[in-house]
This record gives structure tokens, sequence and C-alpha cells, in this order.
């Protein structure tokens, strides 16, 4: 790509956003920057292979005061940064060379002023200026923005990045590429926005199938617990079943124990009142032998002393028997 080339698509770069269907001022693509400076209110002048050329606006005149004119020079000074021509024609002069040409002026390179446009803006400058009908469409200048009717001149569309001439242009066909720009735009915004809605709910989708593989981890965790708390709870019954088993046996032999006690109890019973009986028996047959040994003794001394040792013997051994019968059948008692 060309220097120049490369210029103009910096220069298209800094276009300002405009409303849809508000054409842009600009210059021809045919048209050549320049490093040209404003002389007076209708010339410039630059250098070219060291010449001095001089460039006239076609068709513009100046017929103000030196006041008007100063102003109008601070404006060209500020409106002219960048500068553009298409020369018309050139002559050689004594001074050096004059170019009649349209000259496009821009401050930042966003729109430009074709300087035929000038007495749209200062009544000094006499020049004519035709206007277009240019229905639903706005133009937006230097010197002003038009809507309905335009001024004739070079135009960007911003949408399509058009560059067209009014009149010539089909400003009606312009139109519809711009609705149908600003539709594609609008379709491209809503693909966007689905592509988006699309990630995010690739994202969400992810981040549930994640919470569910968690989930379904802990869900194994917790039935393999239950298993296990199953498993204990099985042996523990069974545990418990055992100890029932045998606390049912201890209440058997517990039980047996008891009628075992009862029987004893009993048999205890029969024994003592046995015992009593025999205690009686003997205690009555104890004291009817020493009443009987105490008349015997006291029937007298002679019989005593002629022979009745024998008969006290006998006494005095049936009462050891009986004693002896007495200790023996307590400790069989005891025994049992």
């Amino acid at each position: 790509m060309s220097t120049w080339g490369t210029r103009w698509v910096w220069l298209a770069s800094l276009m300002l956003a405009v409303p849809a269907l508000a054409y842009v001022s600009w210059v021809p693509p045919y048209a050549v920057l320049t490093q040209a400076y404003p002389m007076n209110a209708t010339h410039f002048d630059t250098y070219i292979n060291n010449s001095v050329v001089y460039i006239e606006q076609a068709g513009l005149t100046f017929n103000g005061s030196s006041a008007e004119e100063q102003a109008i020079m601070q404006y060209l000074y500020s409106q002219c940064k960048y500068v553009a021509v298409d020369v018309l024609n050139a002559t050689q002069t004594d001074n050096g060379q004059l170019w009649l040409a349209d000259v496009y002026c821009s401050s930042d390179g966003s729109m430009w002023l074709w300087l035929r446009w000038l007495p749209l803006r200062f009544a000094a400058y006499i020049g004519n200026v035709e206007f277009v009908n240019a229905s639903n469409a706005t133009a937006v200048t230097p010197v002003g923005t038009f809507t309905g009717y335009v001024p004739a001149g070079w135009y960007l569309d911003p949408v399509s990045k058009a560059v067209f001439k009014v009149p010539g242009a089909n400003l009606t066909l312009l139109a519809y590429v711009d609705r149908l720009s600003a539709q594609i735009k609008a379709l491209k915004a809503q693909l966007e926005g689905a592509g988006a809605n699309a990630s995010r709910a690739a994202s969400l989708i992810a981040q549930l199938e994640a919470q569910t593989a968690s989930l379904d981890a802990q869900r194994r965790a917790l039935e393999e617990a239950l298993r296990q708390r199953e498993s204990e709870l099985a042996a523990l019954q069974a545990n418990l079943r055992a100890v029932q088993a045998e606390n049912s046996q201890l209440r058997a032999q517990l039980a047996q124990l008891k009628a075992e006690n009862q029987a004893l109890k009993a048999r205890l019973a029969s024994a003592n009142e046995t015992l009593a009986s025999l205690n009686a028996t003997y205690a009555s047959q104890i004291s009817a032998l020493r009443a009987q040994l105490a008349a015997q003794l006291s029937g007298g001394q002679a019989g005593l002393e002629t022979g009745s040792t024998p008969l006290m013997y006998v006494l005095l051994a049936a009462l050891a028997g009986v004693v002896a019968a007495l200790v023996v059948y307590r400790r069989r008692r005891a025994e049992e």
C-alpha cells in the first residue's frame, strides 16, 4: 500500500460515530493530500520540488473587510490542519504555479470541509452552493448539520464505509443498505449474546456436573457408612439376642435356685420343728430321768450304800446317749 493510501486509512480511522442515516462530509477518494497552508481567504500555498505552488478554490470569491478576513483566517487555520486538493487546472505564473482546484480541509480527519461551502458560514464569501433533496437523510458537516436537503458534495456513510457524491449517489439504496447493515449488526449482537449465553450455560452445566459428581461421591460414602452401621447393628442385635438367651437361662437357673431355696427352707423349717420336738422330748426325758435320779438319790443313803450303784450308772448312760444323739442330729443338719 502506498504512503498516501496508508494516510487515508489512518484518517478514516479517526472518523467520529454519528447516528444511523447520518452522512459525514468527506473528501473525494482521488483527492491528494498536501502540506498546504492558508495564504488568504481564498488561496493556499505549498512547495513542490522547491517551487512555490498557489492553490485557489474554484468558484469562490471573497468580498469582505479586513476584519472579516482575519476572522476567516483564524477559522481556516483551525480547520485546515489536513488539506487535500482535486486539481482542476494548473497554470504557470511569474511567481510560480497556480492550481485551480477543489480544496478540502479537516481539523482531525473525522470530517472534511469543502471550501465551496464557506458561503454557508460566512456572508463575506460569494459562491454558488447547490442543495440536493435527500429525504430521510442527514448530512453532518463542519459548517452545519442538514436534514432533508443537503449540500452537494462528497460524503461518507459510517455504516457501510462507502464514499459517495451527492448528487449522483442512490441515497435510497444507501439507506436500504444502512438498514440492512443495522439489522445485520443487531443479529450479530444477538448471536454474540446467544454465544455468551451458551458459554454461561456450558459453564453452569460444568459446575452442575461437578456438584453432581461431588454429591454422588458423598452419597456413595454415606451408603458405605450406612452399610457399616447396618453391619454393626446386626452384630449388636446378635450380641443382644445372645445376652437375652443367656439372661433367660440365668432367670431359669434363678427360678430353679429359688425353688430349691424354698424347698430347703421348708425342709429346714420341718427339721427345726423335728429338732424342737426332739429337744422337747429329750428335755422331758432328761427331766424325768433327773427326777427319777433325784428320787432315787433322796430314797436314802442306805440304799445307795447297799447295792444301788449299778442303777445310777444306767441312768447316767441313758442321759449320755440322749445328749450324743442330739449332737449327731445337729451335725447332720449342719452338713445338709
